[in-house]
């Protein structure tokens, strides 16, 4: 009958429908899974940058502090200045000894310039001293003076050649006391040069653009080397990613990031700048020594540094903020 062959009519259809359907699936499920082999990402990551410790180099008190905490300073700005009245009074100080170094050093020279003046006078006699020993040396052979008179001459040689040798190593003493004056004056202008670094120490500016944290400072506050008074935080950002080992098989340098930040609420585009050197457990104060215990496999996580891409405004980017890194692998 007619209404019995209309199911027969539509199975060849259905079948057909059903085939198509499967090979919609199985193409749409590869390219799915295709999608998912296509990058690498994780939610352990955020961003990170230079915060950089402000501290005094010198003992000192703060005269006035100028910034304060959330406040962006420029590279140079004058941050905190320390009471100066100390180190202005050593730095006269060691222009004073520097001056009398010098002027000593003058004196020295003068003195050596008389000693070898003294040195020329003593070689002229003795040159004439000697001369007239040897005449009378030949006029004692010839017997025409008395021996008397040969023996004043010849002592008269001998005493002037040893005044010259006196003199000369004078000069020499002179000449080392020039060189002993020299270092002195040296010496004295590097005392010069670090009192005048210390005065300058009493200016601490900002040593690039960024924003101030986790200040201290405080007025009439005694300060020591190297005691920190607050953070630099500068615009200078990158990402963090710690990723499983297993996840690194394909990454490269250079493979490019869509970065989520969740406090934004959205992407930028960056690159993988570098791959880590170890995992982040082997830097740990305490690393783990996995021979001296009970061994339990974890899988280890190691730090991708993803930078961002120029041309993006990362004004409101701060270092500590959570984002979910996405690394294309192709």
């Amino acid at each position: 009958p007619a209404g019995s062959q209309h199911p027969r009519r539509w199975r060849p259809a259905r079948i057909a429908l059903a085939l198509v359907l499967t090979a919609i699936l199985f193409v749409a499920g590869f390219h799915f899974w295709n999608y998912l082999e296509s990058y690498q990402d994780t939610d352990d990551a955020q961003v990170d940058g230079y915060l950089d410790p402000i501290s005094s180099r010198i003992n000192g008190t703060i005269d006035a502090v100028y910034v304060d905490n959330n406040q962006s300073v420029k590279a140079g700005q004058l941050l905190v200045q320390l009471d100066p009245s100390d180190y202005q009074v050593a730095l006269e100080q060691a222009r004073a000894q520097l001056a009398q170094a010098e002027a000593d050093l003058n004196s020295a020279r003068q003195q050596y310039v008389s000693a070898l003046a003294t040195v020329h006078e003593d070689e002229a006699q003795d040159y004439l001293a000697q001369r007239n020993a040897q005449r009378y040396s030949q006029l004692i052979e010839q017997k025409v003076v008395s021996q008397s008179e040969f023996d004043q001459y010849d002592a008269a040689a001998r005493v002037q050649d040893a005044t010259v040798k006196r003199d000369q190593a004078a000069a020499g003493s002179a000449l080392r006391t020039i060189a002993s004056k020299e270092a002195q004056v040296k010496q004295a202008q590097a005392n010069l040069d670090q009192a005048g670094l210390n005065l300058s120490y009493t200016r601490i500016i900002a040593p690039a653009n960024g924003i101030i944290g986790n200040r201290s400072a405080q007025l009439g506050q005694r300060v020591q080397p190297a005691q920190s008074l607050m953070a630099l935080t500068q615009h200078q950002f990158w990402v963090t990613a710690d990723f499983k080992e297993t996840q690194l098989a394909l990454m490269r340098p250079g493979q490019p990031v869509t970065i989520h930040v969740d406090a934004l609420g959205r992407d930028f585009k960056g690159h993988v700048e570098n791959m880590p050197g170890a995992t982040g457990s082997l830097y740990d104060l305490l690393p783990p020594e996995n021979a001296t215990g009970n061994y339990v496999k974890i899988v280890q996580r190691l730090p991708v540094r993803i930078l961002f891409d120029d041309g993006q405004d990362l004004s409101q980017l701060r270092p500590g903020m959570s984002v979910e890194p996405k690394i294309w692998l192709r």
